[in-house]
């Protein structure tokens, strides 16, 4: 449930935008933008969380890791996610990928799925989240590694200014043994961009 503050601002921000909208000559006042403003909030919300509970859902994803009887590397590949750009406010589309070794816990497999949704929900740079991701699978999991990357369609690009539609922007971040050892580091790499298989 959102903050009423926060979404009483919000609701004003965007009927100024609407109102904006109009300045400009479209007809806010038919039916197609009846309720926008509200809707274009309720919008945003469903897009960025709460900082406080995106670091609480960080901690209960963690708390319920199973003592590790593996210790060969754990991939979770092409999680489609979405984000919001810090500098335009406008859509991310991501495929991140995510590796780790584990040391002395595992997580379970769609944890790691539901982190990445988690920390995309956020106006953060893909940079930052590609870090993130890596950091919050090494340092709090105790992992002896990890690795994130992540493609991103930027509708900032995309959709304005460049009109860039086709360009992705690549970022990646390796901790532990995928940044010391070579290896390790280019067999996640082949894995994660390799072409999609179907498993039907």
């Amino acid at each position: 449930m959102s903050d009423p503050k926060v979404q009483q601002l919000l609701d004003t921000a965007y009927r100024d935008i609407v109102g904006a909208l109009g300045e400009m000559g479209y007809p806010i006042g038919d039916d197609n933008f009846r309720e926008t403003g509200p809707r274009a909030a309720r919008a945003l919300l469903e897009l960025v969380l709460p900082v406080a509970t995106i670091e609480q859902g960080v901690d209960d994803l963690l708390a319920k890791s199973f003592t590790a009887t593996y210790d060969e590397m754990v991939i979770s590949k092409h999680n489609v996610c979405f984000g919001l750009c810090p500098h335009h406010l406008l859509p991310v589309i991501y495929r991140v990928s995510v590796a780790y070794l584990p040391s002395e816990k595992v997580l379970g497999i769609s944890k790691l799925s539901r982190l990445i949704r988690l920390l995309s929900k956020r106006p953060v740079l893909q940079e930052q989240l590609t870090q993130d991701l890596a950091e919050v699978l090494h340092s709090r999991l105790a992992s002896r590694g990890s690795a994130a990357y992540i493609e991103g369609l930027h509708l900032c690009m995309a959709a304005r200014g460049i009109g860039a539609h086709e360009a992705r922007v690549v970022t990646s971040a390796v901790r532990g043994v995928f940044r010391d050892q070579p290896a390790t580091r280019q067999e996640f790499l082949d894995l994660v961009t390799a072409a999609p298989t179907s498993l039907l």
